[in-house]
């Protein structure tokens, strides 16, 4: 008989009310979109969706680089997003290894063609989720909690890219960091918070921040890869 936003269950089971009451928030990369929800005052107060995900770092690489799918998903999940010690991926004049290669023609394509790329992608998500905190007046020196989960967290070292880039208090969304043994429970802890909410009650369900209408610019390869 009810909906529940997935972002604000998720935040009702994993922050303390201090967090949800000062400020917090959840990332969600998915592959084929990311999710931003941010609480304030108990609330979820708002929520967006981006269309794109972990799944264009793909075609961002298979498109510049002239790989196909399957090379550009090789060299994506073999990638640490901290982008050091990838000597695994590039040989010792920093091209790109030959048994990467998997059906196209071997030719050189630099690491630093592959990282701009790549950089540029990221670059673009962690700058939109930036205006929506600016909008919002969100204070990141403030210490606010932020959780990153997805599918995208198969990516080696990912939230390292999120937390250098502001500095972020930032944990990953794993069984290891969510008290619990039970492997169920991570597959389920947004019906957990759901629960929660329905057992207990919340004061404040969701409280839409008013914002005035801003036109976004798109970023480099927002516009070319609009498409994809």
């Amino acid at each position: 008989e009810r909906f529940f936003s997935r972002a604000f269950s998720l935040g009702v089971e994993l922050f303390s009310d201090q967090e949800l009451e000062t400020g917090a928030g959840i990332i969600d990369l998915d592959f084929e979109k990311i999710t931003l929800g941010l609480f304030k005052n108990l609330a979820l107060v708002h929520s967006i969706t981006f269309p794109f995900g972990i799944n264009h770092l793909v075609k961002d690489v298979s498109k510049v680089c002239s790989l196909n799918s399957a090379e550009a998903t090789n060299i994506i999940k073999t990638l640490d997003f901290s982008f050091e010690n990838n000597d695994n991926l590039f040989d010792k004049d920093n091209y790109l290894k030959k048994k990467y290669f998997i059906n196209s023609n071997f030719r050189k394509i630099s690491k630093d063609l592959i990282f701009n790329v790549i950089k540029a992608r990221l670059d673009e998500i962690v700058e939109l989720i930036d205006k929506q905190l600016n909008v919002l007046k969100f204070s990141l020196s403030s210490g606010l909690s932020f959780i990153l989960e997805g599918a995208g967290l198969t990516l080696l070292n990912i939230d390292k890219y999120f937390i250098n880039f502001h500095n972020l208090n930032l944990k990953k969304l794993n069984k290891n960091n969510v008290n619990k043994k039970e492997d169920f429970y991570k597959n389920f802890i947004s019906c957990f918070g759901a629960i929660k909410i329905i057992k207990d009650g919340w004061e404040t369900e969701a409280i839409p921040e008013v914002v005035g209408k801003k036109t976004e610019k798109l970023g480099f390869l927002a516009k070319i890869f609009r498409s994809f």
